[in-house]
């Protein structure tokens, strides 16, 4: 008879890990889920939502705790401090968990751990929040209120407003959509649809980008016949505007441009994309122009070649190839090679909190500063590929100025590129998420 595995077990393991490194919490949670493959779905999904939720809504789970407890969470062991934020995580956003079984666990947890002399602390510090309980809506401190660092809660207070900054913190936390975008070079989105529905899957239609979809209703995604064959790629709508842009569709801009003298791009085309991995962006720009040219996707190591290789090989994509190129390294060969340049580039990845749990604590605000001064070695180092009339697409997973609207200044005046179009999407609620592209022609 197989042992009964304790689920807040497996959980209370992968966040004593994440203590130590919380960069690894994505990754580590995904393979203890598949090690633990053979649970049911719905086992594997609590695993997942305590992880997940636990880690995102640290800030929140330590102001409740700190307010019953003698001991604050910065000076418990890293076992009792996970057990009680998991605890409350439970009490507050797990509601159909009853809260007697979420102390009795606790207390099963800490003595399995031999720290028996702190189980009737654990146990009294849950009771009294059941007894005392905080209504965080009620909370005006949007750190709190919404488990987001104090920077970034002051920093896009000033820079949006109280109510847009709201809007975001609140979107991070909500369960993000799953979108996808039709191989249009192996199937039409109307064939795409109907395979998916037949096969159960709720599929949902995005007017804004021709060939979009939202789904939900299946258990793994890379596990739909449609995924293995290639016939569309996940990708949020936020991202789908590079390719877009890359190919001179700008219908999804939010502000476009004259551009005097631009030429339009027509056949042998050459795309550089120099930051590609894992390949979406390369995948995307090489299904809207196969048949009229080829990409070409560089990355930084062997290993981010071969995601890109994957994706390539699966969408059935023989007008892409992939080589290991450092991007702030000037190559003289690519000079005045390439039609289309993109330069979608490491940035803080504030836009896409609410897909990355861990995020919002690894960055650091001095990170901001640093990323920007990268980004603008790799433009400097990477606009010389463009031909005369060429487009570059430059664009982040992010949402501060200095890695966004400040960067399309300096490129206009620095690098003397022009505009083309322009969109800034913030995170919203049941929509894309946090992204800036922008697109100039090199003139």
């Amino acid at each position: 008879m197989t042992e009964k595995i304790n689920l807040r077990a497996v959980a209370l393991d992968i966040l004593i890990e994440t203590e130590s490194d919380e960069t690894k919490a994505g990754e580590l949670i995904r393979s203890v889920l598949d090690r633990y493959g053979y649970l049911d779905t719905r086992d594997r999904a609590f695993i997942k939502k305590l992880t997940e939720g636990t880690l995102e809504r640290r800030i929140t789970l330590d102001y409740v705790i700190d307010r019953f407890s003698r001991v604050k969470t910065a000076k418990m062991k890293p076992v009792i401090r996970e057990v009680l934020r998991m605890s409350v995580f439970q009490l507050l956003y797990m509601s159909h968990v009853p809260q007697s079984a979420v102390c009795n666990e606790a207390v099963k947890l800490v003595r399995k751990r031999r720290m028996n002399g702190l189980s009737g602390f654990v146990n009294g510090v849950l009771r009294n929040i059941i007894r005392e309980p905080v209504n965080i809506e009620e909370l005006t401190d949007l750190s709190v209120k919404y488990s987001m660092p104090a920077w970034i809660t002051e920093r896009f207070t000033e820079e949006f407003g109280r109510d847009t900054a709201e809007d975001i913190f609140r979107a991070s936390l909500e369960s993000r959509p799953v979108f996808i975008r039709t191989n249009k070079s192996a199937v039409t989105p109307d064939e795409l649809y109907k395979k998916l529905t037949d096969g159960g899957i709720q599929v949902k239609k995005i007017e804004e980008h021709d060939g979009a979809f939202e789904v939900s209703g299946y258990e793994a995604i890379d596990r739909i016949p449609e995924f293995i064959d290639g016939l569309f790629s996940v990708q949020d709508l936020s991202s789908m505007t590079v390719g877009e842009f890359a190919a001179g569709d700008f219908r999804n801009a939010s502000q476009v441009y004259e551009t005097e003298g631009a030429a339009e791009l027509s056949d042998n085309i050459h795309v550089i994309d120099v930051c590609a991995a894992p390949g979406g962006k390369s995948c995307h720009t090489a299904e809207l122009i196969k048949g009229r040219g080829t990409v070409e996707a560089r990355d930084i190591s062997d290993r981010k070649i071969e995601r890109i290789l994957e994706n390539r090989d699966r969408l059935k994509l023989d007008n892409l190839d992939a080589v290991v190129m450092d991007a702030s390294v000037h190559s003289e060969e690519s000079d005045n090679t390439a039609d289309i340049l993109i330069c979608d580039l490491p940035c803080s990845g504030l836009g896409v909190m609410g897909r990355k749990n861990e995020l919002k604590y690894r960055v650091k605000p001095e990170d901001i500063g640093a990323l920007a001064e990268l980004q603008r070695e790799i433009l400097k180092a990477s606009v010389p590929y463009l031909k005369t009339g060429g487009r570059l697409v430059f664009s982040t997973c992010t949402i501060t100025h200095e890695e966004s609207t400040d960067q399309k200044k300096w490129i206009e005046t620095e690098l003397g590129l022009k505009l083309e179009a322009e969109r800034m999407y913030l995170p919203s609620s049941g929509g894309a998420d946090g992204f800036y592209a922008v697109s100039f022609r090199k003139i």
